[in-house]
């Protein structure tokens, strides 16, 4: 059995080809019943945010030849674009797999903030949680995948609590409005602020944005009541108008951040057109931190439309991730350390069924013995025959004991190392592969 990840993130795929296979809430309970239906997955997870699309398996070791593993990452590539029925060609290049211990190291990087666009960030946690809780709520989750995710909960929350790679952290929601602040100076006094959709993103951007003295914020959103339950909680200035207005809102903002679950553009390079001639040459900045996106790339195209997506960002975080990368030296120290516990308890799982293996092996011979010395002195009192077997038992005990000892050991040390040593054992009490298997089922 291994554990595999495959997916793309900001680091590999533009934002135009992460929007293309990203995986709404709504979409998850079937997407996920539709890839434990591919036949070598036996646990699966599915991980979709604004900046990666990843699938966690555990999937049945069909051999561990490399043509082996490049066949199951293609179905799992082909899967990833059949989501949206593109081309699974435009994904090649940008896709990247993990196995194993490389998989595990790589959940546990994502789930401390080190390999996201933001260093650090803390969002990824509950984005992780709510994938599990999917997972969970779809079946598709077992003991191994269990595992996997609270030992990269833990080890997240101990590199946050032992470094300070978090220290100063700010959100793609924060991030967004130091951009703004780059573009309208340190205060937000005087501006006006639409923000669209009202989730946590928006939320979270909101209450930045009033952090640099934004006092007219507009909240729309195509569900009303959420706009309203958002406005009344950032009080102060802060009003809910209805997804109708979107063009008169347009009309008058100066700043508008995206941030909505929609599946396609909420504003659109023809909704613009007549807003920018009622604008009369004032900008108007739009910030787009949806993925799939919410604006229209064209607006751009524009005059006094300047629009900044998701991938923008970074220019305005390398300089905050570049002082906080000291701290990834001791982080990975720490998820090192929790990746070599959690892949030594895998192999302790792997080396069970060959410990049942070995105790059977050597009941079955004391049985063959007692029964052959049975057959061959029948004259033998019962008394001293009890005797003589339980003397044998306590032999075979003895000679388990120090095999148990010795392949438990093999699941510390070494993958390679550790073979090795399995495969002397396993002649040493010629154990056929058929067997260690059967002992494994049952």
């Amino acid at each position: 059995m291994h554990l595999v990840v495959l997916g793309i993130n900001h680091n590999t795929a533009p934002v135009e080809l992460r929007e293309s296979v990203t995986i709404s809430d709504h979409e998850l309970p079937d997407t996920l019943a539709r890839l434990t239906q591919l036949p070598f997955i036996r646990e699966c997870l599915l991980l979709s945010t604004c900046n990666r699309t990843e699938i966690y398996c555990t999937i049945e070791q069909l051999g561990d030849s490399d043509a082996s593993a490049t066949a199951q990452d293609q179905a799992l590539v082909d899967y990833l674009a059949s989501l949206r029925a593109i081309s699974a060609d435009s994904l090649q290049g940008h896709v990247y797999s993990y196995r194993d211990d490389a998989a595990a190291m790589h959940l546990m990087n994502v789930a401390s903030g080190l390999d996201s666009m933001i260093l650090g960030e803390y969002q990824i946690l509950a984005q992780i949680k709510g994938a599990y809780a999917a997972a969970q709520s779809a079946a598709s989750v077992g003991h191994h995948l269990n595992q996997l995710v609270q030992s990269a909960l833990a080890a997240a929350k101990q590199v946050r609590t032992d470094t300070d790679i978090g220290r100063g952290i700010f959100s793609v929601g924060s991030a967004a409005v130091e951009l703004a602040r780059q573009i309208f100076g340190d205060t937000l006094d005087g501006r006006t602020v639409l923000i669209v959709g009202a989730g946590k993103m928006s939320d979270i951007t909101a209450r930045h944005l009033q952090s640099r003295g934004a006092v007219t914020i507009f909240v729309a959103n195509r569900t009303y009541h959420r706009a309203e339950k958002l406005a009344a909680q950032l009080g102060g200035g802060a009003q809910a108008r209805r997804f109708d207005d979107l063009a008169e809102l347009l009309s008058t903002s100066d700043i508008v951040i995206c941030s909505t679950a929609a599946p396609h553009p909420v504003i659109t390079k023809s909704l613009l057109d007549g807003v920018v001639r009622s604008r009369r040459n004032r900008p108007l900045f739009l910030i787009d931190i949806a993925v799939p996106r919410d604006v229209e790339a064209s607006v751009a195209d524009l005059d006094d439309v300047y629009l900044f997506n998701i991938d923008d960002l970074k220019q305005v975080v390398d300089k905050a991730s570049a002082e906080r990368a000291k701290e990834i030296e001791n982080a990975q120290k720490i998820i090192s350390a929790a990746v070599s516990e959690f892949m030594a308890w895998r192999r302790s799982l792997d080396v069970a069924p060959m410990i049942v293996s070995v105790r059977r092996r050597l009941e079955a011979l004391r049985i063959e013995e007692l029964a052959k010395l049975r057959a061959k002195y029948p004259q033998i009192p019962e008394r001293e025959m009890h005797a003589m077997e339980g003397a044998m038992n306590a032999y075979s005990n003895k000679v388990a004991h120090f095999a148990t000892m010795a392949i438990k050991e093999c699941a510390q040390i070494e993958p390679k190392q550790a073979s090795e040593r399995l495969d002397a054992i396993r002649c040493a009490f010629g154990l056929q592969d058929d067997a260690i298997e059967k002992g494994a089922e049952e």
